[in-house]
């Protein structure tokens, strides 16, 4: 064992120069760099002002004269800074005098997995997204930009902090331009609009109301009104619906804005989008059927409660916003033509049209405010985390806590084996969304608000706390990739590879962990710029697809282990199973033994992790793999046998009682 330890060390020790090794300094900001972002400027100035820019300048060829065509600036001089994964990520943005951005250069940032994948910010097409990207829009990931696959946190941090940095620089830089005028106008245009209840809306004019009779006497309801804006989309509809419309109608036509349809009423005929049509001037518009997309059920935004359902059409992009048009619906007769038809006149509000238009909003329909980006800016700590959600991934998660809780709550052997497959294949290379010893020492630094912007992060971390105060390491058991890996890499191995370490060194052996997971906190929060977890979970190379020999040398090591001692990494090694371990003491809904287990092998030698001794479980080291319980539901050992005829046999046996 003091072999083992001098091993360990010397690994520790290898481990620590080669992070220190890798440990990256931040981009020196020189004028290469400062070109590299703007690249039409001539030259530049040295940062100054407050908040400090490089101011960029080109010169005219005739005159001589150099005039001022833009700004530069680094986002830790506008604090306070978005939160990556594991730290602030300092950009070089470039912005021109219309509010547009240039380019972004990322001089530093700090990540586990950096030395896994390389440097995944800047090698990949991410920063590119944000050339000519004007300020106003909402930088939204997974919609205004694609973020890094299995970056979550760190696309956020990175296109919330250039904007929120270039909305401020704009304020204090450009105060004159007609870009920050229209930008305030329209940021108070909205505020405005979200204050207003749909019955407010109904009263202005903003929403028509439309009652149309049917031929049997029933009635049909229809409410219109413009959402020809994202804006305004999200207030009327909540920005999960009027998203998924706008990617619809998106992938359907090329133009065409939005008015909005609530559907209600006690109508015998349900409605058709084919006897819809607009009407305007001499000329009728059929609403064909790539041009309608389903919206919701009204569950959100300011139509919420107030129709069954909601569709939204895309007028043609001939019909002039500026004019009054018809919106017509045909109550008999053939679909697609208009003899009997109700009719609804709408013309387009004010407000509304000029955020479709991109004019500056009418500061006679505005109520006074101060010519700042608040309104931008103050969006809550968490707005972004149900707004900007990635409900197809949050679905999908929940699914696979709907199937680990199942299998765990019916001992199902099978049902647990579907789902150690289904965590393998989507948390491990789909998703990546497993969970890290760096999620404790991260939290420990930055809080809850590491979380802020990944809703399926928390949903995985909340469930693992969760399910770990209650039953144990259920996560350990079903929802690691690596433990599922390692339980497929044992169920196919021949049953004469497997090993055990001699008892002595197991219950010695096991400690390493603990001391791995003290090593990895206490050099989190000492030396913060240090990345050390890749050398210590190697689920993040063979997810992630490191290119570092070294990773993959360890990886291989574990995996070759596991093939000899089942769950060898769990046992041994894992820092994360390790804090799950100590949480689970705890748990008060703890696995149940029978008094047979005294004089029973059977559990023992079939526990993946080695925890069992006997009647004792060592519950720190147990993964909840049900493996002991089934056996118990099957009577698969000496509890086939009654405690009567089990005494008879074990004549000097004293039974005890065993919970």
């Amino acid at each position: 064992m003091r072999a083992a330890g001098r091993f360990l060390l010397a690994a520790l020790l290898l481990q620590l120069i080669a992070g220190l090794a890798s440990a990256q300094a931040p981009i020196e900001v020189d004028e290469s760099v400062l070109r590299e972002v703007f690249r039409e400027a001539d030259r530049f100035s040295p940062k100054e002002g407050e908040p400090p820019v490089y101011r960029a300048y080109r010169e005219d060829p005739e005159s001589g004269e150099a005039e001022i065509i833009g700004y530069l600036f680094e986002t830790p001089d506008l604090p306070p800074e978005e939160i990556g994964y594991s730290a602030p990520v300092d950009v070089l943005v470039g912005m021109d005098l219309r509010g547009k951005i240039t380019a972004i250069k990322v001089l530093h940032y700090t990540e586990s997995y950096k030395s896994i994948r390389g440097d995944f910010i800047n090698s990949e097409y991410f920063p590119d997204q944000f050339d000519d990207k004007n300020i106003v829009e909402g930088f939204r990931v997974g919609r205004d930009i694609d973020g890094i696959s299995r970056a979550t946190i760190t696309s956020w941090a990175v296109a919330r902090g250039v904007r929120n940095a270039a909305r401020r620089i704009a304020q204090t830089y450009l105060s004159d331009s007609e870009f920050v005028s229209l930008t305030n106008a329209d940021a108070v245009a909205l505020q405005m609009l979200g204050s207003q209840s749909w019955d407010d809306m109904v009263a202005n004019g903003m929403v028509k109301n439309w009652v149309i009779s049917q031929p049997d006497l029933s009635e049909l309801h229809l409410s219109l009104a413009f959402m020809g804006h994202d804006g305004l989309g999200e207030i009327l509809v909540g920005i999960t619906d009027y998203s998924r419309a706008d990617r619809e109608a998106s992938s359907r036509v090329e133009a065409g804005h939005m008015l909005l349809v609530g559907i209600d009423g006690n109508s015998t005929q349900p409605f058709r989008q084919e006897r819809l049509a607009v009407e305007q001037g001499d000329k009728i518009y059929p609403v064909e059927r790539r041009r309608f997309v389903y919206v919701g059920s009204a569950d959100y935004g300011k139509i919420a409660n107030k129709v069954r359902f909601a569709g939204a059409l895309l007028l043609d992009p001939e019909i002039d916003l500026n004019q009054p048009f018809t919106v017509l619906y045909n109550t008999g007769g053939t679909v697609g033509e208009f003899g009997t038809i109700a009719r609804m006149d709408y013309q387009v509000p004010p407000i509304p049209k000029a955020l479709a238009l991109g004019n500056p909003v009418p500061a006679d329909l505005l109520p006074d405010y101060d010519e700042d980006l608040t309104a931008y800016r103050d969006e809550g700590l968490y707005a972004s985390l149900i707004g900007d959600a990635p409900w197809l991934e949050v679905g999908a998660m929940l699914l696979l806590f709907v199937l680990v809780m199942t299998a765990f709550l019916r001992k199902s052997a099978a049902l647990r084996w579907v789902t150690l497959a289904c965590t393998l294949v989507y948390l491990g290379w789909i998703d990546g969304g497993f969970v890290s010893v760096s999620h404790i020492t991260n939290g420990i630094k930055l809080g809850p608000t590491m979380f802020r912007s990944d809703l399926p992060q928390l949903l995985i971390v909340l469930f693992t706390v969760l399910t770990t105060l209650f039953w144990g390491r259920v996560f350990c058991s079903s929802l690691c990739p690596f433990g599922a890996l390692q339980d497929f890499i044992s169920r196919f191995t021949p049953r004469h590879f497997q090993r055990e370490l001699p008892q002595a060194i197991h219950d010695k052996a096991i400690y390493i962990k603990y001391g791995i997971l003290v090593f990895l906190i206490v050099m989190a929060l000492t030396y913060s710029e240090l990345s050390l977890f890749q050398y210590f979970e190697p689920f993040g190379t063979v997810f992630y697809i490191s290119q570092s020999l070294l990773l993959w040398g360890i990886l291989a090591a574990f995996l070759l282990a596991s093939v000899f001692i089942s769950r060898f990494y769990c046992r041994y090694a894992c820092p994360l199973g390790a804090a799950l371990g100590i949480t689970a003491l705890l748990s008060p809904w703890r696995i149940n033994r029978v008094t047979q287990c005294d004089v029973c092998k059977v559990c023992e030698q079939a526990c993946p992790t080695g925890a069992i001794r006997g009647p004792e479980i060592d519950f720190k080291e147990c993964v909840r793999c049900d493996v002991c319980e089934i056996k118990l539901i099957d009577k698969a050992g000496v509890c086939k046998h009654s405690v009567e005829d089990v005494a008879s046999r074990h004549k000097t046996w004293q039974p005890i009682t065993v919970s």
